[in-house]
């Protein structure tokens, strides 16, 4: 089992990224009888075995739009757009973005691939820049409980970083994740999954 799940932190490395560079570019069993085992209590669900369930589970990729605020000087851009995370056969994060600048530059539109120990990001079709991921790797160290999402149950799981605070709701039938979360003084993303296990993998940029 992973100790640090993969999507956690590259989430926060990319929801920096995509800061700076907007900115600068703009039922119980019965019990009693003398043959009927007691009922066991199932064991308590921690931040632990949410996490656990997702390194567990038999996901492969999962396509998820995007949506958000994005704030510096008091100035909120608008950020649209929509990516794959792929946890095999290589832990890989691809999102496509677009900001809304406000300005003579108008959206901004942005791709960014973290993969390994990098970080790729394009601006329109221009060439592809990089740079070492430099966040640092947090897993789920709260439980915050038990939720109902449409028609899913699904387990809901929090790490702090500072002053950011990200979200994982992990569904419960399969480990499924079904929504991500970052908030920060920078700006607030979420990321809704739609579809898995039919994405193209994702590689290195050329």
């Amino acid at each position: 089992m992973r100790q640090t799940p993969f999507v956690y932190r590259r989430f926060l490395a990319i929801a920096g990224i995509v800061v700076a560079v907007a900115t600068t570019a703009c039922g119980l069993p019965a019990v009693g009888a003398n043959n009927t085992p007691a009922y066991t209590p199932p064991a308590p669900v921690t931040a632990d075995t949410v996490r656990a369930a997702f390194d567990n589970s038999t996901l492969q990729n999962g396509h998820f739009k995007l949506h958000g605020t994005i704030i510096k000087n008091k100035v909120y851009f608008t950020a649209t757009g929509d990516g794959v995370y792929q946890l095999r056969p290589r832990e890989a994060l691809l999102m496509n973005l677009s900001v809304n600048t406000y300005s003579s530059l108008g959206v901004l539109r942005m791709t960014e691939i973290a993969i390994g120990t990098r970080i790729y990001i394009r601006v329109g079709n221009g060439k592809w820049s990089s740079t070492r991921e430099s966040a640092s790797p947090s897993a789920p160290t709260i439980y915050v409980g038990e939720e109902i999402m449409g028609t899913q149950g699904v387990w809901h799981a929090q790490s702090k970083v500072g002053s950011s605070v990200y979200d994982i709701w992990i569904r419960e039938t399969d480990g499924y994740p079904v929504q991500l979360q970052y908030l920060s003084t920078g700006g607030k993303l979420i990321m809704n999954f739609n579809t898995y296990n039919k994405s193209p993998v994702i590689n290195v940029p050329k």
